[in-house]
């Protein structure tokens, strides 16, 4: 996945990413908008065949971009425990 940042200013960014879709930038960008801090937490893909999502967050205080970490190392995390769940559930059912 490559970063591309279009717009950096002290509390908003704009984003493209690379190669990736609705799949990952709306469990993101739900994720940001938990953060009390964050105002604005969207993301928008011309055509989805055939340009990257660009994802815009503005903060009402803070660093965008860690906020933008944030969020995404809290989803690895959820992600990571379901994983675990569902091997365990799996296991117990053979």
């Amino acid at each position: 996945m490559k970063l591309k940042m279009l717009e950096k200013k002290e509390k908003e960014v704009r984003i493209e990413i690379e190669g990736e879709d609705h799949t990952l930038l709306a469990p993101l960008t739900s994720k940001l908008l938990s953060n009390e801090k964050v105002y604005i937490a969207t993301y928008n893909i011309k055509h989805t065949l055939m340009s990257n999502p660009v994802l815009h967050v503005k903060m009402k205080e803070g660093d965008p971009i860690e906020a933008i970490k944030s969020a995404a190392a809290s989803l690895a995390s959820e992600f990571e425990e379901f994983e675990t769940l569902y091997k365990k559930s799996k296991a117990a059912i053979v």
